[in-house]
Parts: C-alpha cells; sequence; structure tokens
C-alpha cells in the first residue's frame, strides 16, 4: 500500500480525499490543526490513517512533522507516493476598505503556507520515487486561479500565484520525475461556505458597495446551492490521478463549465467587466 499525505482534512474536500483513498487502499496521514478533528478517522481507520498537527501557517509545525511521517512510513513499511496540498481558506471584501492584513492572512494560508508543506515532504517524495507508478503533487486551486471576480481578490489573488508556483514547480520536477498536479474546483458543496458571514452583518453595507454585495452574495450562495459539486466529484479525481502516469495538468471541475470557465476566457476582458458590472450593479450611472 502506497501512503498519501493530505493537508486540511477535518472537512470538505480534505474530509472527502481522506475517506476515497483509505476505501481505495491507501495509507493516509492527515493533518489537522486540533487532535479532535482527526478523531473520526483515527477510530475508524487505525491501521490506515495517521493523524499529523499543524497550521500550515507554522512552519515550524510543519518541520516537526516530518519524523512522525518518516517513523510512520518504516512502521509500515510503506512510502510517501503523493502530498496533496488542500487546506485552504476563502476572505474577501472591497480591496478600497479591506486592511493589507486581510491579503497576508489570505496567503500565508493559500499559497507560502502550501510552500511550506511541499518543501517539508519533497525530499521524502524524490527519495522514494523509483516505483512504476511515479510520486506526485496535486495542488487544490481553483478556477478563481483563472476567472476573478470582484470582492474576492485576497481568495483569487492567492489561487492566481498557485498557477504559476505549480507549473513552474512541475517544471523543476522534471529532473525527479515527479508529477505536480493542479485541480480547479469551481463550487463545491463545502463547509467554507458555512463560514461566510450573515449578509446583514457584512462591515461593507455602509459603503457604495452595499448594492453589488448583496446580489454577489445572494447569486453566488445560490449558485452553490443550485449547481455545487459534492465533494466526492474531487476525491474520485485524485484517485484517478493517483493510478496514472500519464494525468493532465490541469483539471476544471465545474457545473456549467462552458458559462462559468470557457466563455469568460473566450471574450474580451471588457466585454465581461461590463457583464459582471450590469449583474451586480457595478457600473457607474
Amino acid at each position: 500500500m502506497r501512503t498519501v499525505l493530505v493537508t486540511g482534512i477535518s472537512t470538505g474536500i480534505g474530509r472527502a480525499i481522506t475517506a476515497e483513498l483509505i476505501e481505495k487502499n491507501f495509507y493516509v496521514i492527515g493533518s489537522v490543526r486540533r487532535a479532535e478533528d482527526a478523531k473520526y478517522f483515527e477510530d475508524k481507520f487505525p491501521n490506515q490513517f495517521k493523524s499529523i498537527i499543524f497550521d500550515v501557517t507554522d512552519k515550524d509545525a510543519i518541520n516537526q512533522s516530518v519524523p512522525i511521517v518518516k517513523d510512520f512510513l518504516k512502521q509500515n513499511n510503506t512510502y510517501l507516493c503523493s502530498v496533496i496540498n488542500n487546506a485552504g481558506i476563502a476572505l474577501g471584501g472591497p480591496v478600497r476598505y479591506l486592511d493589507i492584513e486581510v491579503f497576508k492572512k489570505q496567503f500565508d494560508v493559500n499559497y507560502f503556507g502550501l510552500i511550506n508543506v511541499t518543501k517539508a515532504f519533497l525530499d521524502l517524495l524524490i527519495d522514494s520515487n523509483t516505483h512504476p507508478l511515479k510520486n506526485k503533487i496535486i495542488n487544490i486551486g481553483s478556477i478563481s486561479g483563472k476567472r476573478s471576480y470582484p470582492f474576492v481578490a485576497p481568495y483569487t489573488s492567492s489561487k492566481f500565484a498557485l498557477e504559476g508556483f505549480t507549473d513552474s514547480l512541475r517544471r523543476e520536477l522534471l529532473i525527479h520525475n515527479i508529477d505536480v498536479v493542479l485541480i480547479e474546483p469551481g463550487p463545491i458543496k463545502t463547509a467554507i461556505w458555512d463560514k461566510v458571514p450573515d449578509i446583514d452583518d457584512n462591515p461593507f453595507l455602509t459603503t457604495e458597495y452595499e448594492i453589488p454585495l448583496r446580489k454577489f452574495n445572494k447569486g453566488y450562495l445560490k449558485a452553490i446551492e443550485a449547481d455545487g459539486y459534492p465533494p466526492s466529484i474531487i476525491s474520485n479525481k485524485v484517485v484517478e490521478i493517483m493510478q496514472t502516469n500519464k494525468p493532465k495538468t490541469r483539471y476544471v471541475i465545474t457545473a456549467k463549465i462552458f458559462k462559468n470557465y470557457y466563455i469568460p476566457g473566450f471574450l474580451p476582458d471588457r466585454w465581461v467587466d461590463r457583464m459582471v458590472g450590469k449583474m451586480l450593479g457595478l457600473l457607474k450611472k
């Protein structure tokens, strides 16, 4: 059995990936910020699951988990075949009124934290890459890394950065025959959206953006409810990628893919600006 390290496994996509990998006879090492967040997998799959505790923004804690991972691999006569960078948060608001610390926090988790994890376990992936199925790094990005929308500049910026990092790393690791794959989900029904504050508690409603914010909140949350895929669609794709030496470099996974992904990419930027502006009431009268 091969071993996969997955970050952020307590809910949503990370939890689904962990469950699917265990079902397909992988060992899983899952990162959580609190021990209790791993209790379900620890109790139900004690022979296939091991938790490690760190926040992806804590470089020292990540590095301290490396010996724990090495011990697990040795005890189970297995090797680390993949790191799946899933942990992430979504922050937003009008840029005019956002403190720079919001952007820093967003990047600390979604970008710099991902790099910390990747670097910490990269040597293990390189050293064990001697099997028929080559080792992989799978990054969970977003279609927001290709298509920008207003009021989510911190989040979409972090995902744009991940696009560039993934391409650079994939090309650097050609020398070690390790693949780097990016999954770009659209709306997924996960707990991340349960943390979105009630629109009436939004601190920016007293600004010129009240009407656009209300329309954006209603439209996006409605889209998640109506068109959002379950997390299992991502976990199934992860397992598929794990079983091939010729995966795509990117997988866009979203409902209404032509409307939500291809068409905004084909049309001129100014056209898309006006369409979004009209839809949200952002066009100056």
